[in-house]
């Protein structure tokens, strides 16, 4: 990964009591009425994920998870609130509920249910710990630079998986390459690997299905799946069918995002400038075709406006000039045109655009005792990550806050 900010030292920090130490708020794309067949409830959880907190309070509600909308997904390390909503659930049966690492702090009505991406961005206060007094001066001197400038977009590692293998799984489905699919997701041996995972992906790569079949962990249900699907029908198209939808519609958004940061990276040092042709976004998220690049980059410089990349799609809003070039130089080195994204199986993409950089609002920091603490919010979609590792120059900085896609 690229940094914004290369040219100051770092400022490298631990993050130890991660619940206390990393605290996000999902902020509501719009105020709720009050008055509805919905009841909105804001929590607090920590240690358990969106949807283990969303089974918890069915549970002891005894109410059907089916009813229960949420804007976005929140990971289970840390101190997050957000919104759930309970479809004709009255308020009071909030009152008193005890749900293991669930706390309620709110309720109200609303008439319509939530439903993912309704949400604004996201509230962060982060904590680095052990910082030498001499670096803070250096987490400043990167703040100004990305106040001022904006933070690249890029998709973060976690986007693409332990073994960085989910794009790459993505990009075989969208070529229709399913023996390389197969191949990506039950063999490429890695010594990284814990050794039963690496015997079994050995086995396969060595075509030995029966000896990957036994060698494969009993909690590794999707390879295990995929794997008998295999040994009944070959590495084909009835095979695919028996991997989940879900699953495969991350792996191809996850080649998606992999094409955009290519983009990104060609674009880098102009992130922040304007070019005839360019697709940019405004605060609203309206988009616009750049006419008069020279006119329009006073409102990129105030942070009004910004350059957008690619999400690709058979649909997807083109720019022209030398955008264009640049978006079709990255699809050409992928062995891709537009129409690969008409994948068929349900998987078709329609595409859209993403801006090369994003604001974080509400900027402050603060350092006191060998503790930096860092406060800002962030659009929906955007990786608090990739704002700590331009403070830190570290790529092990691994947690998942801000991903709401």
């Amino acid at each position: 990964m690229k940094y914004l900010s290369a040219a100051v030292p770092p400022c490298p920090g631990t993050i130890k009591s991660i619940y206390d130490d990393f605290i996000v708020e999902e902020l509501p794309l719009y105020p709720f009425s009050g008055a509805g067949d919905h009841t909105l409830v804001e929590i607090e959880k920590s240690g358990i994920s969106t949807f283990e907190a969303l089974r918890r309070m069915c549970v002891a509600l005894s109410f059907p998870e089916r009813d229960v909308g949420f804007a976005g997904q929140k990971d289970a390390r840390g101190r997050t609130r957000q919104w759930f909503s309970f479809e004709h659930c009255p308020t009071e049966r909030f009152a008193g509920l005890d749900v293991p690492k669930v706390k309620i702090l709110r309720t109200t009505k609303h008439g319509n249910k939530l439903k993912r991406g309704h949400l604004a961005g996201n509230r962060f206060t982060i904590v680095l710990r052990d910082v030498a007094q001499e670096n803070a001066k250096h987490a400043q001197a990167t703040l100004e630079i990305l106040k001022k400038r904006g933070i690249p977009n890029w998709y973060d590692t976690q986007r693409f998986g332990r073994r960085l293998d989910t794009a790459r799984l993505g990009l075989c489905l969208i070529r229709n390459d399913l023996e390389g699919y197969f191949r990506v997701l039950l063999g490429e041996p890695d010594r990284m690997l814990d050794p039963g995972t690496f015997e079994a992906r050995k086995a396969y790569a060595d075509g030995k299905l029966d000896e990957a079949l036994n060698l494969w962990p009993r909690n590794a249900n999707i390879e295990r799946m995929a794997l008998i699907a295999v040994k009944e029908t070959g590495p084909g198209e009835k095979a695919l069918r028996r991997v989940q939808q879900k699953l495969k519609l991350l792996h191809v958004s996850a080649a998606q995002s992999l094409l955009f940061n290519r983009c990104l990276e060609r674009r880098f040092d102009e992130l922040d400038r304007v070019w005839d042709g360019d697709l940019c976004e405004k605060e609203n998220g309206a988009k616009f075709t750049v006419e008069n690049a020279a006119a329009e980059q006073p409102r990129a410089d105030a942070l009004e406006i910004s350059p957008t990349g690619p999400i690709f799609g058979t649909k997807m809003m083109e720019p022209k000039g030398r955008e264009l070039e640049l978006e079709q130089a990255v699809l050409t080195e992928a062995e891709l045109t537009p129409e690969s994204f008409d994948i068929g199986k349900g998987l078709s993409q329609k595409g859209d655009r993403r801006p090369y950089r994003f604001i974080a609002r509400e900027l402050s920091c603060a350092f006191v005792d060998g503790a930096l603490t860092l406060g800002f919010t962030l659009p929906k979609g955007c990786y608090a990550t990739v704002l700590l590792k331009e403070i830190t120059k570290g790529e092990d900085v691994d947690l998942t806050f801000g991903n709401d896609d």
